[in-house]
């Protein structure tokens, strides 16, 4: 049963634009003739425009069109026409929506975060506010850095013309106090309650970032027809293409596997998950599974004069699992563009608590960010747990021997702490730091020495880690598990030492801290986009060449999931990265309709956006 690639007219849809449309005009007729009063008439308008939002959000997935490029005008005419009502321009909304989809929960990218608020007050003042919102972000300064809404300014600073000229007739006109009621108010009403229902309901606690996870479906009898089946919000997300009617089939369709994926859905059925549990969204949490979500900054605590120890809020108190010695990826915008790397968790794993050890980089494009930007109360998109740089569990092993340089301390302390908690077996600890004030968690190494005097041992030495330095410090017990991390030139030096005095590799534990950045092969293609040319090689996609090249086109998710990057095939030849991707119907694709972000090229090519 496949309900996203029909192509099809969304004939439901359109009759419900002009049953609106219609209604529109009868009410003004009704309020003009006073035939009800200005609160009915403001109610019902608002009713109206509540609905013409599911016209203008089906029009900015092209589910009307269905994929059907000759109706793509039509389609864009009826999304404009729609905006209107909401007194707000298509174009720009089509771009902040797919970004939405594109970065949902996202901490910094998802636009309709703005909503998250620390209590209800501060929820529905953001949700009243929320059009100023889309307006800032439309026209702001930010703006200017986003391609896809850079291309929207002109037309929301044309629409914004037509709505002042139509602001000016009417006063001129002396129809204003209808204007006002039939058309204005009932928009402004409308407005916070879309951003309620819509944005912020479906979404909370807004954390998961996970496409299972990052919203939900509510199964309450004759609550689809009131919502316009964004109940099964889930289900919009994960098929964006599937039009609005058809949510609740598809859902029917693929129930077993949600409730199977413990996936948000919820009702007051027996089997349905209690609704709007926001634990309903921490299930990979809670399983001890790998997780992506948009975390809180607890506490930031200094260590060195260039290092810190952040600790993330814990999730309504769930535990945070995880093995010592693994690793989260922190992402957050530098310069504009989203950078991740790899942070060794620091805590004890038997804590719950979920800490990480930053150090200051000279050049570091990350940590540096995280050192001078990040604060307590502040959301950053973290995700793991991952490695498998663990503890050896082995009985037989009595001692252990770390052997840790700098800022690779990090997860040799979560280790050691673990251990030690466990009373497992004897640690000796040999850290390697430049001077007295570059020891990370030297305080709290220095208090498990003094609890743990007869299981572990603390040598800290300022001087080079060299292979005639690391020979004077090591010794050989039997049953020694050796765990390495730290600068590239001292774990070479320790894997020298330690295979001249014939210590086996399964004994050898070594945690690498490096970002290689993938090097593009293969042959070069021309590519030529709306009079830009540029060069892209086989090995990588049309959008990852733009950047190489700082060529700006639009785009929001890089991962074939939002559709911002969607052109036309002109002339040339693509292969797909991967068919995973759901935002082209296949008849979309045999018209020539590819996503720069999914596409490698074949050829030279020719592209219109």
């Amino acid at each position: 049963m496949v309900l996203n690639n029909k192509s099809t007219l969304a004939y439901p849809t359109l009759i419900l634009f002009t049953v609106l449309l219609t209604s529109y005009g009868f009410l003004y007729y009704l309020f003009e003739a006073s035939l009800i009063n200005e609160l009915t008439a403001i109610a019902i308008g608002a009713f109206l425009a509540y609905s013409m939002f599911t016209v203008v959000h089906e029009s900015s997935h092209g589910n009307i069109s269905r994929g059907i490029v000759k109706f793509h005008s039509l389609e864009s005419l009826i999304g404009w026409i729609a905006g209107c009502f909401l007194f707000f321009p298509f174009s720009a909304f089509k771009v902040i929506h797919l970004k939405h989809h594109a970065h949902t929960n996202d901490s910094e990218e998802d636009p309709d975060g703005y909503v998250r608020g620390n209590n209800l007050l501060s929820v529905f003042l953001r949700c009243f506010t929320l059009i100023g919102h889309y307006y800032v972000t439309s026209l702001g300064g930010r703006s200017k850095e986003n391609e896809a809404m850079r291309k929207t300014r002109v037309q929301t600073i044309l629409f914004l013309g037509f709505i002042l000229t139509i602001l000016v007739l009417v006063i001129q006109f002396n129809l204003w106090y209808n204007f006002l009621v039939v058309f204005l108010l009932p928009a402004l009403v409308a407005a916070p309650i879309l951003g309620f229902t819509f944005d912020w309901l479906p979404h909370y606690p807004h954390h998961n970032m996970d496409k299972n996870y990052n919203t939900r479906i509510v199964k309450i009898p004759g609550l689809e027809f009131l919502s316009f089946f964004q109940s099964y919000h889930l289900i919009h997300h994960m098929y964006p293409r599937v039009p609005f009617y058809l949510y609740k089939k598809k859902f029917e369709f693929i129930e077993e596997d949600l409730k199977e994926k413990h996936s948000p859905v919820e009702g007051i059925g027996v089997e349905d998950l209690k609704i709007f549990n926001k634990r309903n969204t921490y299930v990979d949490v809670l399983e001890g599974r790998t997780w992506k979500y948009s975390l809180e900054v607890d506490l930031i605590r200094m260590l060195t004069h260039d290092a810190a120890e952040i600790t993330f809020k814990k999730l309504d108190d769930i535990p945070f699992q995880f093995k010592a010695g693994q690793y989260v990826v922190i992402s957050m915008l530098v310069d504009g563009e989203k950078v991740s790397r790899c942070y060794s968790i620091c805590s004890n794993p038997n804590s719950g608590e979920l800490k990480i050890g930053v150090k200051r980089v000279p050049e570091g494009k990350l940590s540096n960010r995280i050192l001078d930007y990040l604060a307590v109360g502040k959301y950053v998109n973290v995700s793991g747990p991952f490695g498998t740089f663990n503890t050896q569990e082995d009985e037989s092993v009595k001692n252990h021997l770390f052997i840790a340089g700098g800022s690779g301390i990090t997860p040799i302390f979560s280790m050691i702490q673990k251990i030690l908690d466990d009373s497992l077996s004897n640690i000796r600890l040999i850290y390697g730091c430049k001077s007295e004030n570059d020891i990370m968690f030297h305080q709290e190494l220095k208090e498990l020495e003094k609890q743990y005097k007869n299981q572990f041992s603390l040598t800290i030495t300022h001087d080079l880690m060299t292979a005639t330095h690391q020979k004077e410090l090591l010794d050989f017990k039997e049953c020694i598990n050796y765990y390495i991390c730290g600068p590239t030139p001292m774990m070479e030096a320790s894997q020298e030492v330690l295979a001249s005095n014939g210590i086996l590799s399964n004994r050898i534990n070594i945690e690498e801290f490096s970002y290689q950045k993938e090097t593009p092969s293969g042959q070069k293609f021309q590519i030529t986009m709306n009079n830009k040319s540029f060069s892209v090689y086989e090995s990588e996609t049309i959008l990852e060449g733009a950047k190489r090249n700082k060529v700006a086109i639009p785009y929001a998710c890089s991962m074939g999931q939002c559709g911002t990057c969607t052109c036309e095939l002109k002339d040339g030849e693509v292969t797909w990265k991967l068919d995973d991707q759901s935002v082209l119907l296949e008849n979309e694709k045999k018209e020539g309709l590819i996503l720069t972000c999914m596409c490698k090229p074949k050829s030279d090519i020719k592209l219109k956006s």
